[in-house]
């Protein structure tokens, strides 16, 4: 477990970036938050003599550094604190700020015991506290005055997830976010993180939330290498980026205040604009948790992906091809063929081969119920038919049917109102411009019931022509496996006809 989770900032590209963008000015005070080994503390230092720098870390290490480092240099002032709970900086908010410019690169995912996570839930009510870097971002905010600018270096999901909404607002009301860009986390030395972006965003402090609102955001993406940084820092040629200017009055009057950048202007006012969604038409749901899935699944082969798990190769003998005609079937198998196929995880299109199995005997379903660990969760929709959509995303999204299964919480299950709607939204959840619109609405790596429910739904005039190439569809891929190139170009011509108000 990694109580600290510091990252330090050894990229020249970003260090200057941010030093120029803070706009460093004689007689400064300035806090770093999070200071690490004083990379930034350094450079702000090579850039003007007459400033003062408060430098905080929690990590007693970084500490002793920094002391050896500074110990002549009267400019800095270095504190062995908390920065999220230190009492005077806790008097400087009360204060209404204190810097006239903060810069840092905040830990991300650091590890809390219990007793500090209810006294940040205390602290900071309403604002989502397992994630540390929000947390530092709300409370440095907190502490700038007026018209104070800050630079930070954190990962993008602060844009759009639910759990950040509250955030979101803060910032929209309180800041004017001057610049955001976006680059892969393999531009920050030592740092890969799959389930998001880096970015670096910088902001000044308002009080007056119309003038916030009518500021536009410039948002910079789509940076191949960490020189693409340098470009933007001395404003150079950057037609070779996306640039974006969204005012915040629009990310503000979004859905969830969600900044819904990844595929542009129209996706983004399809999102916001939509008054008919999957929800209307479809339940949205996750399914069973074992709680120990090495001893309640089993796969089909060892060729199954299964590296988490390491579940065991299920014995023939084992498996109850007859479970749907069982009566009570909720309440367990008797018998020792009490083993049934299970949906789990996504990597096919349309229709799956069933490589996974659960344990549905009499004993397995009362743990279910019972055990603390495991979920028996929406249990009402198991044995049902409807779509399995993937709760980890991948370029490109497949979606296939639930066949009267159960399922379980690596996918989001999706279980049309009206059966009427089973092949149409197969096909959509397979097309392009879904895939377009569920990674704007949610650009990380993780889908989420919640997030699938606003996807915005416009019906065809006719379903039939739909059903019937995914009937053709499904039929030939029983066949011969694969999924007809030709047929899947006609579902998304029909789609992309559909949305083509919005999807530019």
């Amino acid at each position: 477990m990694d109580t600290f989770k510091s990252y330090y900032t050894k990229s020249q590209f970003i260090t200057d970036y941010m030093i120029k963008r803070i706009s460093l000015e004689e007689g400064d005070l300035i806090l770093e938050p999070s200071a690490g080994d004083g990379v930034f503390i350094d450079e702000m230092l090579k850039n003007k003599s007459d400033i003062q720098i408060d430098a905080y870390d929690l990590n007693v290490d970084a500490i002793d550094v920094l002391k050896i480092k500074y110990t002549k240099n009267s400019n800095v002032n270095i504190t062995h604190g908390d920065t999220l709970l230190d009492l005077q900086l806790d008097i400087h908010v009360m204060s209404n700020g204190k810097y006239d410019k903060i810069i840092g690169n905040p830990p991300y995912g650091a590890w809390q015991d219990q007793d500090k996570r209810s006294t940040l839930k205390k602290k900071y009510a309403g604002f989502y506290v397992k994630e540390t870097y929000t947390l530092f971002l709300l409370r440095c905010i907190s502490l700038l005055k007026i018209n104070g600018i800050l630079s930070f270096i954190i990962p993008d999901t602060f844009m759009n997830l639910h759990r950040h909404n509250n955030l979101r607002e803060y910032m929209l009301l309180n800041t004017k976010i001057k610049e955001i860009v976006l680059f892969p986390s393999k531009f920050f030395p030592g740092i890969q993180y799959g389930y998001s972006k880096m970015c670096i965003v910088t902001l000044q402090k308002t009080d007056d939330k119309n003038i916030a609102l009518d500021n536009d955001v410039k948002i910079i993406k789509n940076l191949k290498k960490p020189s693409d940084i340098d470009n933007i820092t001395h404003e150079r040629d950057l037609t070779h980026f996306s640039v974006e200017l969204l005012n915040q009055r629009v990310i503000f009057d979004s859905i969830d205040k969600a900044f819904l950048i990844k595929a542009g202007e129209g996706v983004r006012n399809l999102i916001n604009s939509s008054k008919f969604t999957l929800v209307d038409i479809a339940d949205c749901v996750t399914g069973i948790y074992t709680g120990d899935n090495k001893k309640y699944f089993k796969v089909s082969s060892i060729n199954v992906k299964n590296n988490l798990s390491k579940c065991p190769v299920i014995e023939k003998d084992e498996i109850n091809h007859n479970f749907n005609n069982i009566e009570n079937i909720m309440e367990g198998i008797e018998g020792n063929m009490h083993f049934i196929p299970v949906v789990k995880g996504s990597s096919e299109s349309y229709i799956r081969k069933n490589e996974w199995f659960i344990d549905w005997g009499k004993e397995a379903i009362i743990h279910y119920k019972t055990n603390k660990k495991a979920r028996f969760q929406n249990s009402q929709y198991y044995f049902k038919k409807g779509i399995a959509l993937p709760m980890v995303k991948s370029s490109k999204i497949r979606a296939n049917l639930i066949d009267n299964q159960v399922f379980d919480q690596s996918i989001v299950g999706v279980f049309p109102k009206d059966e009427k709607y089973l092949n149409f939204l197969l096909a959509f959840f397979n097309s392009e411009v879904f895939n377009s619109i569920i990674n704007t609405i949610n650009p990380t790596a993780n889908n989420s019931a919640n997030y699938v429910k606003k996807i915005p739904i416009i019906l065809p005039k006719e379903l039939s022509h739909i059903d019937e190439l995914v009937n053709q569809l499904t039929d030939l891929k029983k066949i011969n496996g694969k999924v007809n190139n030709e047929i899947q170009i006609k579902l998304d011509r029909i789609f992309t006809e559909l949305y083509s108000d919005w999807i530019i």
